[in-house]
């Protein structure tokens, strides 16, 4: 495909009728976090504490990412999406009744709101990736990429409402008050999800283990070369975008001389940008290929990193966050589509809750460099660094690139397409299990077979394998390689091997082999 296309009409997924509830609790949720996460930086800012303090607001939202994507993607994988999701929403709502009990006793330390917020993000967190390990199945595969944009699309609209509610409410009323009113949301927020609570029942379920789980994920990513390149890229942008996120309370307080509500329009304008971006870019995303426009993307919030800690007029830098915001939303849906269109089911889940993972990390270990550097330095050095940084990533996602996957794919061999090398039949023992495939070269098949080498030993432990070898002799080949039990050797031959590890069985076969390779199954 050209990788930048977007094929399906931004109106499908809204068809289906769950969908369309579900992306609208997923709205609203994340306005009322918004609300709350702006109304925390701002008591911070005008109480006087420290740009690392501030900064750490957004690395309080973050660290439950790290702590909760992997696990909370296993459990979205077995089915149980819809019941975290619930369950998250409770936990929002404790935490902004505790954020209530706090602000009502006065002079509260900084920590004890940071931990409030810490709370907010571990339940936002839980929302994202039961959400989005349900998406595809809801829409089906062919509208997932669409669904990822309206999703990024809804994100940054609550990004853009919500800063400007909570800075409404904040002139109008007590922060006490304010987020009282956003624990009972949150829990009335439950009520839809209940009448939902059939969705993604049909889904395949995973009977994996969590830490198995967790070691099949960490090894599929290890020898997923397009894996680990996405993962890369998107690191590489998190970082330096983390810096606008982490110092806008302070560009608009100390700079601006904004009020508390002209604080939560001037943060809106981002997500509004965010939302008009992704209407206004999908003509130049289904022209231009999907690399070159992250780079486009990466560079423009380059140039506003440069321009807004330099400038001090209001209006240029509320134009300044609309762009921002169209160029987050354009490259952030870009990861969110990568992945959707290009993972297997089987992974797709706990590989996006580590893009979660990974890109929520870089956010919050950047808002603390950010944040320290301009307090040991200047704003100006902070933003200076963080744009030279995102230049850097944009030219990279150009130069490398984030696509094609090409030696992974979502789609299952299809029923009765030849398998070249034949399986060992299964074993019903429990034990560790060994898997013995004895190839006969044929005249030139050894070089033929190693330069298929590592691009076989990577497939195998791609697809779970936890130990490989290939014993090159002159005239045949011994591979060998390990599964933790039978039940896992059962996953990798009826869920796991997708159309791409099946052409490279049949090239081994056709390029290297003098007969049909012979393959046994023992325990290790």
């Amino acid at each position: 495909m050209q990788p930048g296309a977007a094929t399906s009409s931004l109106r499908d997924p809204l068809r289906n009728a769950d969908f369309t509830v579900l992306v609208a609790v997923q709205c609203v949720t994340n306005v009322c976090v918004w609300v709350f996460v702006v109304a925390v930086q701002w008591t911070l800012t005008v109480s006087g504490e420290s740009s690392t303090v501030i900064a750490s607001v957004q690395t309080a939202l973050a660290i439950p990412f790290l702590l909760f994507a992997l696990p909370m993607g296993v459990w979205g994988e077995r089915g149980a999406g819809p019941v975290l999701m619930r369950g998250a929403l409770l936990v929002l709502a404790s935490a902004a009744v505790a954020a209530a009990v706090l602000a009502s006793t006065g002079d509260v330390p900084p920590w004890l709101m940071l931990a409030t917020v810490g709370a907010v993000g571990a339940g936002l967190s839980t929302i994202t990736i039961a959400w989005q390990s349900l998406m595809p199945h809801i829409v089906g595969r062919p509208l997932a990429g669409t669904a990822a944009i309206l999703d990024g699309a809804s994100y940054n609209g609550a990004r853009a409402i919500g800063p400007i509610i909570g800075g409404a409410l904040l002139t109008a009323t007590t922060s006490e008050a304010l987020f009282l009113a956003l624990g009972v949301v949150f829990a009335v927020l439950v009520v839809p999800l209940r009448s939902r609570r059939r969705v993604g029942s049909a889904m395949p379920r995973s009977s994996e283990r969590m830490l198995p789980a967790l070691a099949a994920a960490t090894r599929f990513v290890w020898n997923s070369a397009w894996t680990r390149r996405l993962l890369y890229r998107l690191s590489v942008f998190g970082m330096p975008s983390s810096c606008l996120w982490a110092l806008l309370p302070v560009i608009a307080y100390e700079r601006l001389g904004l009020s508390s509500s002209q604080f939560g329009l001037m943060f809106g304008l981002v997500g509004f940008g965010a939302v008009v971006g992704t209407v206004a870019v999908m003509p130049i995303r289904r022209r231009i290929t999907q690399n070159a426009f992250i780079c486009a993307g990466s560079l423009a919030y380059a140039a506003v990193l440069a321009a807004v800690a330099t400038v001090s007029n209001v209006v240029v830098v509320a134009v300044l966050m609309a762009v921002v915001g169209a160029s987050w939303v354009g490259v952030q849906s870009s990861w969110m589509m990568a992945a959707h269109g290009a993972l297997p089911t089987w992974i797709r889940a706990r590989t996006i809750a580590l893009m979660l993972l990974v890109f929520q990390g870089c956010q919050a270990v950047g808002s603390i460099v950010w944040g320290a550097l301009a307090d040991l330095f200047s704003l100006e050095l902070a933003f200076g660094t963080a744009s030279v940084v995102m230049v850097g990533a944009g030219i990279g996602a150009l130069v490398h690139g984030i696509v094609p996957a090409e030696t992974i794919a979502p789609t299952l061999d299809a029923a009765g397409t030849r398998t070249a090398i034949p399986l060992a039949p299964v074993v019903e023992e429990s034990a560790p299990v060994r898997v013995t495939v004895i190839y006969q070269l044929r005249p030139g098949g050894h070089a033929s077979f190693r330069a298929l080498r590592r691009d076989l030993a990577r497939a195998r432990r791609r697809l779970g394998a936890r130990r490989w070898t290939a014993e090159v002799g002159t005239d045949r080949v011994i591979e060998r390689f390990d599964f933790r039990d039978v039940a896992e050797y059962r996953r990798y031959l009826s869920t796991r091997l997708t159309d791409p590890e099946k052409c490279l069985l049949d090239r081994i076969w056709v390029d290297t082999c003098a007969e049909r390779p012979m393959s046994r199954l023992s325990n290790r």
